[in-house]
């Protein structure tokens, strides 16, 4: 899954889209204040990107929460959602893109949190100087 956030278009608007194995699962479009090639939209847009993610975050949580034992079924999904994030936070950290890599690794965690590579790769992602 990817969370992706651009200034596009005239006149400029955010758009941020929430792709998970290239299919665009959810869309948002915001007003930039502003215009666009001026430091204050980069800024605009990192906050707008943060706040967009956080919302994911915690619909993934509220989905992955504490809860009854699951069938066999519920589960291996959960195990293929979590091996494709997982996978993309792994080509995203190689690429250097640590932000992404961090929110994709923090939302695996969140379907495994008891694995310790997720946690490994987390605590990588996470560390200064990466």
């Amino acid at each position: 899954m990817t969370v992706q956030t651009e200034i596009v278009g005239e006149p400029a608007q955010l758009v941020t889209l929430v792709d998970f194995r290239g299919r665009v699962l959810k869309r948002w479009r915001g007003p930039v204040v502003g215009a666009p090639d001026e430091p204050e939209a980069a800024a605009q847009a990192r906050q707008w990107h943060r706040q967009i993610e956080a919302q994911v975050r915690e619909t993934l949580r509220r989905a992955g929460g504490a809860r009854a034992p699951q069938p066999a079924r519920a589960q291996t999904a959960r195990g293929e959602a979590a091996a494709h994030l997982f996978a993309a936070g792994a080509r995203a950290y190689a690429a250097r893109d640590t932000a992404t890599a961090r929110a994709l690794f923090e939302a695996c965690a969140q379907l495994l949190p008891d694995d310790p590579r997720v946690r490994a790769a987390l605590e990588r992602a996470t560390s200064p100087g990466r």
